[in-house]
């Protein structure tokens, strides 16, 4: 198995203090690298980051289409629940995969849908496929002008990217002075515990199931949107009995760790073409109905006890606009 050295410093804070080695995991294919913590600002990552081949080898075709129609349905659901009564605007899903839920949307609404994804393949079959304006690489490299978008979606992205602060400082760049930046992320402190447990309990290698680069306390979070000039509107928790479990305060299956065994190569390569699994013809209100349930066991504030966030975030005010707001004036 290749072996990577640590690297120099945090890539979230900078901190050049030497991590705390936690622990092994693999996102396959012969790769080993170690979870570490900074001690600065506690973020889990791997080291040394995974190169772009070796992500490219994480997201090949088999990796997209197998809840494309799911996709479709949270598109559809979103635009009908999130986006009704908005005023018209430009929608952007960054890592939108196959382009699904972005066809959602523009099925269920009159907003302008736009997409970024990494993977060529996939990117590819959006604009070909669905005829969606979808680009294809990281967000920074794109050049979208600046305050183009009324509302940015990046769900469960940002703990895959190699720089989460590039990227949120670009969302800031390109969204509008009043837009919306909904974000979903896992919390890494409980993200990242059946991989160091497993590796602790066995003395095998994980597999990482989720090909997750980053894991984010809550308070590294509120840090990073602090440093790249977002706040927080609205932040809510989801995933508690799972969050639970991994805490050990919730029966969990007996069998979990067969997710983590490290596979041989299945031979599926970047040749591959993409296969959309069979659609299950669910109709509208299903989806509409489950984002809804799915909305109501949420809890507000960032939990230690969850396993993801939402999110809500918006630019912060330019200095400017800050000393003009009626909150500033003498009364």
């Amino acid at each position: 198995m290749a072996q990577h050295s640590a690297g120099t410093g945090c890539p979230i804070c900078q901190s050049k203090t030497k991590p705390k080695t936690l622990g092994k995991t693999s996102l396959g294919r012969s790769t080993s690298f170690d979870i570490v913590e900074c001690q600065s600002c506690l973020t889990r990552y791997l080291s040394p980051l995974p190169s772009r081949s070796e992500l490219k080898e994480v997201y090949l075709p088999h990796y997209y289409g197998g809840d494309w129609y799911k996709q479709r349905g949270w598109g559809s659901a979103f635009a009908k629940l999130e986006l009704a009564g908005k005023p018209v605007g430009k929608f952007l899903d960054v890592g939108c995969g196959l382009g699904f839920f972005i066809e959602g949307v523009r099925q269920h609404s009159t907003w302008e849908v736009y997409g970024v994804e990494i993977s060529k393949r996939a990117a590819d079959f959006a604009r070909n496929h669905l005829g969606l304006n979808v680009r294809q690489g990281e967000l920074a490299e794109l050049n979208f002008p600046e305050a183009f978008f009324d509302y940015i979606q990046v769900h469960n992205v940002l703990e895959h990217v190699r720089d989460p602060m590039t990227l949120l400082a670009e969302c800031r760049r390109i969204l509008k002075p009043d837009g919306v930046l909904g974000l979903r992320v896992p919390n890494g402190s409980v993200d990242s515990l059946d991989l160091l447990r497993f590796y602790r309990d066995r003395g095998e290698i994980p597999f990482s199931k989720s090909g997750h680069i980053f894991f984010f306390p809550p308070q590294t979070l509120l840090w990073m949107f602090e440093e790249t000039g977002l706040e927080v509107r609205q932040s809510r928790t989801y995933g508690i009995r799972r969050g639970l479990a991994s805490l050990g305060f919730w029966p969990r299956l007996k069998n979990w760790t067969r997710h983590y065994v490290l596979r041989p190569p299945t031979g599926q390569n970047g040749d591959s073409a993409i296969a959309l699994s069979p659609n299950k013809n669910r109709p509208d209100f299903y989806y509409t109905y489950r984002l809804i349930r799915m909305k109501l066991r949420m809890l507000p504030g960032l939990r230690q006890f969850g396993l993801d966030f939402e999110i809500i975030l918006q630019p912060k005010p330019s200095p400017a606009l800050a000393a003009a707001s009626p909150s500033h004036l003498d009364q």
